[in-house]
């Protein structure tokens, strides 16, 4: 098995770990995600580094940390398909304005041991979990699977961590795709939203989800905008409104620089997943709904035309975070 680490990070400080996981001084020099018969999944993303529970057990609670940086490789065994092992590269601490790093680098861990596959969460008891370090539980941290190409933290309750305006607990599979493309020269953004449109007539807050996702053509036809080189990251605010009875009715997003309303409603049921939940939003014309798949009340996760679930990159994902006050 061969370490590796796509984002160069290094050390400002060192805690002493168990033997199943360690930090050091420096990271490795960037190499390939590694594929083989070997490899079941590799999954990165960046998420929060929240206060009131992080996400590692080497985060001391009094760490100014506000962001961290993920790489989880996990391995099987290529005749049986069952877990062996994973190798964990990850850093926390202060986000560096104005990019997607943290300042000098971040504070780096590498874990590694093995991982184990259990079934159910909190909140869904046919859940299927991926655990690191299932054998010690001051030392287990536990995703559920969303899908093969996705995995989402979850607390030390088994229930999803909720994320924020810049970064979801969602981790993207990288070893069946390649990096975000980050271009020097992509468009400044606008410093602030535009003014929020008063709230319809007769409405209440539903819900109001946060994010910041890729552009994938969808987001831009959904924003109204062209694709242009350097596209990195579109933000996003979504407040789903109801009626007095409570029902579905309008919807406003908000982007960088600009909004856009209109009704939306709720689905029960896919052809494959006769259980799930789809909130759609209605758009201009005859234009097809954009569909989010409901995971539970505090996540919303972006889905293509065909209703499969968009994927990230290394950087973003499309899952939508709920943020308003009275959030669960």
């Amino acid at each position: 098995m061969k370490p590796y680490f796509r984002i160069l990070l290094s050390a400002v400080t060192i805690f002493t770990v168990t033997a199943c996981a360690t930090i050091n001084s420096q990271m490795a020099t960037p190499s390939p995600v590694p594929r083989g018969p070997d490899v079941l999944s590799v999954f990165e993303g960046n998420t929060p580094c929240s206060a009131q529970e992080r996400p590692l057990f080497q985060i001391p609670a009094d760490s100014d940390c506000d962001q961290m940086i993920w790489s989880l490789a996990l391995y099987q065994d290529p005749q049986t398909k069952t877990p062996t092992s994973y190798v964990l590269k990850s850093a926390f601490g202060q986000s560096k304005q104005g990019t997607n790093d943290l300042i000098g680098g971040g504070t780096s861990i590498e874990m590694q041991g093995t991982w184990t596959i259990i079934t159910g969460t909190k909140n869904d008891p046919k859940a299927t979990v991926y655990q690191i370090n299932s054998d010690n539980p001051q030392t287990t941290v536990s995703f559920q699977k969303i899908n093969d190409n996705l995995i989402h933290v979850l607390s030390n309750e088994k229930t999803l961590l909720v994320g924020n305006g810049a970064w979801s607990y969602t981790l993207n599979r990288m070893d069946n795709q390649s990096s975000a493309q980050v271009s020097v020269g992509s468009p400044p953004e606008p410093p602030t939203r535009p003014p929020a449109p008063p709230m319809p007539e007769g409405s209440s807050v539903f819900g109001v989800f946060d994010g910041r996702t890729p552009c994938d053509e969808l987001v831009l036809e959904f924003i109204g905008s062209t694709s242009y080189p350097g596209c990195l990251k579109i933000k996003w605010r979504l407040t789903l409104y109801q009626d007095a009875t409570g029902a579905p009715s309008t919807y406003l997003f908000m982007g960088t620089s600009n909004y856009r309303q209109g009704s939306w409603e709720i689905i029960q049921g896919m052809e494959d997943n006769p259980s799930a939940v789809v909130y759609q939003l209605q758009l201009d014309n005859d234009q097809p709904p954009i569909s989010f798949l409901r995971v539970d009340e505090n996540h919303l996760f972006l889905m293509d035309r065909e209703m499969n679930l968009l994927v990230g990159n290394e950087l973003f994902s499309y899952t939508l975070s709920r943020t308003d006050p009275d959030m669960h």
